[in-house]
Order: structure tokens, then sequence, then C-alpha cells
């Protein structure tokens, strides 16, 4: 890579933003938000960045402090032209990092995600369940955690 990728931290008034990113990587195996009002909750409820090379948004990452031991990775995104340069890994290791003293980090994505399920797993993600039809959409999902929290 020869840019940096850098993280804009944003709140609920860059709803906006967050919903497009979110609307250009929507597909059957990752879950979007489509209204403004879930995309306001969401950002009320999580610490969410924007990712960005150079000035340019091409994503997002996220999570939401379930307790003060427990971390879950709620989202992370990157626009379809930008994927597959190993900005997601960058991403990852870089809130990985942020994440680095809570006892439990954890995530769900789909089970055909197979770009981010072989990232997750690379980077120390077990796969612990199977759980059908979790965001109400008909597509099931794999919880994973992270065992190891030396980031590969």
């Amino acid at each position: 890579m020869n840019q940096c990728l850098t993280f804009q931290k944003v709140g609920e008034v860059d709803w906006k933003t967050i919903l497009s990113i979110e609307k250009e990587c929507e597909t059957i195996t990752f879950f979007a938000y489509s209204k403004e009002e879930d995309c306001r909750e969401y950002l009320r409820n999580s610490q969410v960045w924007v990712i960005k090379l150079g000035k340019k948004a091409i994503g997002t990452i996220s999570y939401e402090e379930k307790s003060s031991d427990h971390a879950y990775i709620d989202s992370m995104t990157i626009l379809p032209e930008y994927q597959r340069k190993g900005f997601a890994t960058e991403a990852m290791k870089w809130l990985l990092l942020k994440l680095k003293n809570y006892k439990t980090v954890d995530l769900v994505t789909h089970p055909h995600n197979n770009a981010s399920l072989r990232l997750y797993l690379k980077l120390g993600f077990k796969i612990s369940e199977w759980k059908d039809n979790y965001f109400g959409d008909g597509q099931p999902r794999l919880h994973l955690f992270l065992e190891d929290k030396n980031i590969k």
C-alpha cells in the first residue's frame, strides 16, 4: 500500500455519510443499515470510525462496548472498489489494538463471506457457533471470538 489509512471518529450527526457507505456495501452477506433511524441508533450505541484513504472515505469500522471487559465488533465495511487491497486487514488490526484491554472481543459474519472469514481467522478469531436468522434477514451468521490477543 502506498498510502496510509486514517480513521475519523464519527457520531450521530454523520448518519448520512455512514448510510451512504453502508448502502454501497450491501450484499446478501452484509446486512447494511438502510433507514435513517436504524443508522442513528447504531451511531448512538457504537464507537464508529470512517476509514479514509487520503481524503476519500472508503469504509467504516466500529464496535459496541457490551461491558467493561466485552467489545463486540459490530461492523466493518470497505467500498467495493477498495476491497482485496489489504485495507480491511489494516483497519481490523488498528481496531484490535484499540480493543486490546477487553477480555472478550467477538463479531458475527455471514458464512458465505469468504473474504471476511479468511481475514478474521488469519487475525486469530475462532468460530464458536452458527446462528440462524441473526439479523432477522433470513440469513445465517457465524459467531467468532478472538482467542489470542496477539494480533497476527
